[in-house]
């Protein structure tokens, strides 16, 4: 075994050195001598000892690097003259490749034996063959992520959140668990879920409407308003289909933050997209000055007819704050078609209350549950009750809920936790433990988090901020702007008893 061992070693340095000698001699056969034959033979065929074989434990072992060599009844000899020798670099590649290919099997099928009995859904040619080892990331990032969400299942958070962070470095293209990640972090850890949404904000560009719509919902709930507004700009400037959505959020979080240098700066962009929004831009500037009468001489003398939706949200919102209800009445009349049945209900609501109409409150209130409770019609509602409250109306719904409970779902966990706010902004502390019950049967919410809750709108709180808050309750995002509104902390002063949803 020993003479194996050491021919084997010879084998694996000869291959090399015996072609590169013989590749010499080929090249400079008249200057150099044959680097394998022996000198003292004549150097014919046949005659002619392999001086190369001779340390080697058994010589015949040597044909592997040169096949020249033959038996001969005076021995071992080779086979061609001495001006004939010459290298076999096919032969030494064939070893070679063969060797590192079965190498490379035996390592490919073992880690497709260990990746498959962790529980990775590989195949073998996503182990074997190069062009696939990216399946491999993807693999991995799948598993780590079925992981976060059995562990999310089971409340084990901090569990959960570690596999998604791996799922996520295994395979940097899962948008998902990328999503998922930062919709996690954002309340415990907003830097690094920021970084997370810009991240994918820049590198999946097909998604990036829908990495905004997240990162802002995050952003809002923070009461991050200064990136509210960069965000809203980027995407005014990227031409989005959804312009009302941006410059609703955009003038929201103006007012809230006071700044109005992006409002500026859309408003001297030459962008086409931007061109109708000039009056709006600039009424809003005039308004942070602190010159109302200036702002609204600018609106009302713009052309509004090719503004998108919310130019129509915004004339009429404003009617009703400055007291106008009439005005606002008839100016969203004139506008009903390019409103949803949502919006238009909301500001019909905001006006009457506004005015004191107890009468056409209660008729459109009555519409609203008609023919029968829905989602859409709780989020209006709750809404508005958060922003001016009202103990009878808000009796009626939940009344309303008793006769007609909507099963918690993913769908509808977000008009509970509205008719939970809402509750706590009526001080309806019978209403809001009976609503908690319901939560924590169908989410698993614990009796802590309720308690922040009622502290917090029972002004027990440490902040006066909703934002300290917001992060962890699930609400539409026309509750996040009415919570936002009512508790705005120290951003703004307090909201007058009875004034409008703020643009």
């Amino acid at each position: 075994m020993t003479g194996w061992f050491a021919d084997f070693f010879r084998l694996i340095w000869g291959l090399l050195y015996w072609n590169t000698r013989k590749s010499w001699f080929q090249r400079r056969r008249e200057t150099a001598r044959c680097p394998c034959q022996s000198p003292s033979d004549s150097g014919r065929a046949g005659e002619t000892r392999c001086e190369a074989a001779l340390p080697w434990d058994q010589a015949r072992r040597f044909r592997r690097v040169c096949p020249l060599l033959v038996p001969t009844p005076q021995g071992w000899a080779c086979s061609v003259d001495t001006a004939q020798v010459r290298p076999f670099w096919g032969r030494a590649l064939g070893y070679y490749g063969g060797t590192l290919a079965g190498l490379y099997l035996a390592g490919a099928l073992g880690v497709f034996v260990f990746l498959r009995l962790v529980g990775y859904p590989v195949s073998i040619v996503h182990v074997t063959w190069p062009p696939a080892w990216h399946r491999v990331g993807q693999a991995r990032g799948w598993y780590f992520t079925e992981q976060a969400r059995q562990a999310f299942a089971a409340n084990r958070t901090g569990e959960a959140m570690l596999y998604l962070a791996n799922a996520y470095e295994f395979d940097p293209g899962n948008y998902a668990a990328g999503l998922l990640l930062a919709k996690t972090l954002q309340s415990g850890q907003p830097v690094n879920s920021n970084r997370l949404y810009e991240r994918l904000y820049r590198e999946h560009p097909a998604r990036r409407e829908a990495t905004a719509e997240e990162w802002f919902r995050a952003l809002l709930a923070r009461g991050d308003f200064v990136g509210v507004q960069a965000l809203a700009r980027d995407r005014l400037l990227d031409h989005t289909p959804h312009a009302s959505v941006w410059m609703r959020a955009l003038v929201f979080a103006t007012r809230q933050s006071g700044r109005a240098d992006v409002l500026q700066t859309l408003g001297a962009s030459p962008a086409p997209d931007l061109a109708v929004w000039r009056p709006l831009l600039e009424a809003e500037q005039q308004f942070l000055a602190g010159r109302p009468a200036a702002a609204r001489a600018r609106w009302e003398q713009a052309d509004w007819d090719g503004v998108p939706a919310y130019g129509a949200y915004y004339q009429v919102s404003e009617l009703i704050a400055r007291g106008e209800v009439y005005a606002a009445l008839d100016r969203l009349g004139a506008v009903d078609a390019r409103l949803d049945g949502e919006t238009r209900r909301g500001l019909q609501l905001a006006a009457f209350a506004r005015q004191g109409a107890r009468r056409p409150l209660q008729q459109q209130v009555d519409q609203l549950f008609a023919p029968r409770l829905s989602l859409g019609a709780i989020k209006v509602l709750t809404a508005q009750l958060i922003r001016q409250p009202d103990p009878v109306l808000f009796d009626q719904l939940c009344a309303r809920l008793q006769r007609e409970p909507v099963p918690f779902s993913t769908d509808s966990a977000g008009v509970y936790f509205s008719c939970l706010c809402a509750a706590g902004v009526q001080g309806d502390w019978a209403q809001f433990h009976a609503l908690g019950r319901i939560i924590t049967q169908g989410s698993g919410r614990s009796a802590a988090f309720f308690l922040t809750l009622e502290n917090f709108f029972r002004g027990r709180s440490p902040s006066d901020r909703i934002s300290s808050i917001l992060p962890m309750v699930p609400l539409p995002l026309e509750v996040t702007y009415a919570l936002l509104e009512r508790y705005p902390g120290k951003a703004l002063p307090p909201r007058r008893p009875g004034a409008p949803p703020r643009p």
